[in-house]
């Protein structure tokens, strides 16, 4: 993943979770869902996409 594509997916779930009502500590608790769970579950989510897109396109 890039720094560009990592940067934009994290604020994206920041926003999210703070709509939500999850305050900035509770973000940067380690360990904590947010922090420990949600960010690596989007990660993998976010490669298989990827790979399945490059598949798509015959790569």
């Amino acid at each position: 993943m890039t720094t560009t594509a990592k940067k934009e997916m994290c604020g994206m779930l920041h926003g999210i979770a703070t709509s939500r009502g999850l305050t900035k500590e509770e973000l940067d608790a380690s360990p904590g869902e947010f922090e420990d769970h949600l960010q690596a579950i989007t990660e993998q989510w976010y490669g298989n996409g990827m790979g399945d897109a490059d598949k798509a396109m015959g790569q």
